[in-house]
């Protein structure tokens, strides 16, 4: 929450209360990615980047959409967002997925015994695929670098009864550049099967990488963003309308964003950037905007210097380019 906002802008805003994505074109290579894996019915896939850089908002606002509009029709998906535990239980993993994927449990907070766990969680596999007219399900699993190799075990096997019953099941990954190292390390484990089955198709999520796609991504706050919902009015018209009106687009200072991100870059060979910081930083120069200051102010490059560096960029690529 500011204060200092006046009062014509709505709290509940989705820039202020930061329920929204921009469409990005990493985003759009990572849905075309999954389209292509679901026409092949590959049994898994994995797609792996660093942290901040959009994979998330992607799975959240756009991936189910994009894909029925590809497809035509709903697609069986089931979106797991998973998360580390200590001691991961198989009773509580089929209780996850089943509440992912929408089920009407009769006591949601008591996890079935596990062996009913997979039963019912089988059936709901198979229920969803015969609701869409297939034998095709997917399920997506976000955050997947907390994956134990228990648990891939444990798909493994509800993968094999699918097939056997008829029904395909893929398992599409989604995690951090960490997951990119799982493959060998399954290997030379002992777990080669769980790599070969799950991770042979592989995407890296990447970041913005150039200026014209900067660009783009601002051109989504200028035009291509809307709210109250049907309104027909972007976040840059919400915030600042007299700027608006006056024909100013956040696009035209692409230029200067750029290179405020590489000058606070550490890393200066990398041009490759992460959506989140981008992000927080157009939001602040639309509240700064809001309060009416004067447009050369709060776009000049010392400005937006400012900006960028107080959302923690270069912390974050410094950690994230030992990766890279």
């Amino acid at each position: 929450m500011r204060s200092s906002l006046p009062e014509r802008i709505d709290l509940q805003h989705h820039v202020l209360t930061r329920k929204y994505a921009v469409w990005t074109p990493p985003m759009d290579e990572m849905i075309r990615k999954i389209g292509d894996w679901i026409d092949m019915r590959i049994p898994g896939g994995y797609i792996f980047g660093p942290s901040r850089f959009g994979k998330t908002r992607c799975v959240q606002r756009y991936l189910r959409n994009v894909l029925t509009e590809r497809f035509h029709r709903a697609m069986p998906l089931i979106i797991w967002n998973h998360r580390p535990v200590l001691a991961p239980g198989e009773a509580d993993f089929w209780h996850k997925i089943l509440i992912a994927s929408a089920y009407d449990l009769t006591a949601p907070e008591k996890p079935p015994k596990k062996t009913a766990g997979f039963a019912i969680c089988k059936n709901r596999f198979k229920t969803l695929a015969d609701i869409s007219g297939n034998n095709f399900v997917v399920l997506l699993i976000d955050e997947a670098q907390y994956m134990s190799f228990q648990e891939w075990k444990w798909l493994s096997g509800l993968q094999n009864d699918l097939d056997y019953d008829g029904y395909v099941l893929s398992v599409f990954s989604i995690g951090s550049h960490q997951i990119d190292y799982q493959p060998q390390y399954m290997s030379v484990t002992g777990n080669a099967h769980l790599a070969a089955r799950f991770m042979v198709e592989h995407e890296r999520f990447r970041g913005i990488e150039s200026q014209r796609e900067l660009g783009y991504v601002l051109n989504g706050y200028d035009e291509d963003s809307e709210w109250p919902e049907g309104s027909g009015i972007s976040y840059l018209k919400y915030f600042s309308p007299a700027d608006f009106r006056a024909g100013r687009r956040l696009r035209d200072i692409e230029k200067i964003f750029w290179s405020a991100l590489n000058e606070l870059s550490p890393n200066k060979r990398a041009q490759e950037f992460p959506m989140q910081h981008i992000a927080n930083a157009i939001e602040e120069v639309l509240c700064q905007l809001a309060i009416e200051e004067d447009w050369g102010r709060v776009v000049e490059y010392k400005n937006i210097l400012k900006i960028i560096g107080a959302t923690g960029f270069s912390d974050h690529m410094r950690f994230i380019s030992e990766k890279m």
